[in-house]
């Protein structure tokens, strides 16, 4: 494939992670490589591609400003696949205690044939609890000869405590300008004479992925042969523009829903792809809205006609900014060929949310209008703390100073790593956090283990932050107390009615 052949082979060919490559040559150059590194980022951004290239710089024996030479025998058996010290895993399908027990055995060995022995594990956020703690030592205290690359598109997966460990490096979407540089080149050395518009629409589709970029682009070449045409780029993405677009987003602009569940119904019928015909309009509405709100035509829109229209229209920009959300938020995966979740989206965009009306169950209440979204509709309210609007805090009891901090410390590790953060759900309470100690008592052995054996750093972390002085984690068992068992409330509406002096039919003594 043409991506296995395009793969960079020098930092020099990585394109738009200028950021990570200058850093890692300056750090080659100056001999200043360390033991453990982090690559994180979405796919196909180069993380995979620039491990193997710094495992050959590590190992080249004729680097040359950060840059392996790839004509040594150590950047040669890399790049073919025969190196024995450069040991590749896939942490997806080598996720257990076991594979990371027979890697830490294997660390000890010198290197076969190179300088350094590398080892990079790819996906490594898919390993279990237990091997990720079979690999913190190693990865603290490494033998010299070993470096370690782990790779990962889900770094809020990793464990705090490896973190501290590597230096990370976030890799981001390729940008369309420099997709496209890379996309040309890769064309003229192939033979390929492709319009810049057609490989500006490869690389928008690619979403800042290069294999995506690469992929899309041998796929246009095998269906329309090396010279296609901007329509025919088009229409092997998909993306052939289909006028119907331009006149729904003109019938939800001018609030014209019957015509909009027309062409809804008749793109369904022809058998287009929905979804895709869907994200055509939201792209149309969105190169309208910003003409719309500044009231006037950009010369260089496509659809300056429409544009036109929409500055003469009433709330156009509000009507707009309604059907981007609506449209965005249809969902087609369930059954791609149905119209209705179409349909649906144009109707809220131009009618808005449905209210849903709450009877009014008590005399002298009145009904409150709920929107679909179940959020309250906006309207007047009664004060805060009056009779028709209780404070929450009356309804479910006081809640204590070392509660409302229990709380807080789990919604900050939740967020900071959330596979750890959830051991403090529901698992303790607070025994003392006056003084230089935080103490809490778990109900259970097993969360009171796994707090102090991995959660350690992160809640002395999150603390500090709350408390605004460091603190130091102390943990023991408790008994759970027993809660006084409350009384059925039966809802806000109950509360409400009490609230405006009804009598419950059912209370207990």
């Amino acid at each position: 494939m043409l991506y296995g052949k395009w793969r960079p082979r020098g930092f020099d060919e990585v394109v738009g992670q200028d950021h990570i490559v200058t850093t890692l040559r300056n750090a080659l150059a100056s001999g200043q490589v360390v033991h453990a590194y982090l690559f994180s980022g979405p796919r196909g951004t180069g993380k995979t591609t620039t491990a193997r290239i710094l495992a050959r710089a590590v190992n080249c024996a004729n680097l040359a400003g950060g840059e392996p030479c790839n004509r040594c025998p150590s950047c040669e058996a890399i790049a073919n696949g025969s190196a024995l010290d450069l040991i590749e895993m896939d942490a997806a399908s080598n996720r257990g205690i076991d594979s990371i027990r027979e890697l830490r055995e294997r660390v000890a060995f010198a290197p076969s044939d190179m300088r350094k022995k590398v080892y990079l594990l790819d996906e490594v956020h898919m390993l279990t609890d237990p091997a990720w703690n079979a690999l913190l030592k190693t990865l603290e205290e490494p033998p010299p000869h070993a470096i370690f690359i782990l790779a990962t598109t889900e770094l809020h997966e990793v464990p705090a405590t490896v973190l501290s460990r590597c230096q990370r490096y976030d890799f981001h979407r390729i940008p369309n300008e420099a997709m496209v540089s890379r996309l040309r080149h890769i064309a003229a050395e192939e033979g390929f004479n492709i319009p810049d518009q057609g490989l500006l629409q490869i690389a928008v589709q690619s979403r800042g992925g290069a294999r995506d970029a690469v992929t899309l682009l041998e796929q246009v070449v095998a269906r329309y042969g090396p010279t296609p045409s901007t329509n025919e780029v088009l229409d092997a993405l998909g993306l052939m523009h289909d006028e119907r677009s331009e006149r729904l987003a003109s019938a939800i602009i001018e609030s014209d829903l019957a015509t909009a569940l027309e062409i809804a119904r008749e793109i369904g019928e022809d058998g287009i792809d929905i979804a895709r015909f869907t994200r055509e309009t939201i792209n149309v509405l969105r190169d309208v809205l910003p003409q719309a709100l500044r009231g006037r035509v950009r010369e260089d829109s496509p659809f300056q006609g429409l544009a036109e229209a929409a500055i003469g229209t009433a709330n156009a920009a509000a009507n707009i900014v309604r059907a981007i959300q609506e449209l965005a938020s249809a969902d087609f995966r369930l059954d791609p060929a149905n119209p209705v979740p179409l349909e649906v989206a144009c109707a809220t965009a131009v009618m808005g949310p449905l209210p849903v009306a709450v009877p009014a169950a008590v005399p002298g209440a009145q009904a409150v209008a709920m929107p679909a979204n179940g959020r309250p509709a906006a309207g007047p309210r009664p004060p805060a703390g009056s009779a028709a609007a209780p404070p929450a805090a009356a309804a479910d009891g006081p809640v204590s100073r070392e509660e409302r901090f229990l709380k807080d410390l789990y919604e900050a590790c939740r967020m900071a790593n959330p596979r750890l953060g959830a051991w403090l759900n529901g698992s303790c309470r607070v025994i003392a956090m006056d003084g230089d100690e935080l103490e809490l008592g778990f109900f259970m052995p097993v969360h009171m283990q796994k707090v102090d054996n991995d959660c350690r750093p992160l809640i002395e972390e999150q603390a500090e932050g709350l408390l605004h002085r460091p603190v130091k984690l102390k943990v023991r068992l408790v008994e759970k107390e027993e809660q006084p068992r409350k009384m059925p409330r039966g809802g806000h509406l109950a509360r409400a009615a009490e609230a405006l002096g009804a009598t419950p039919v059912t209370k207990e003594p």
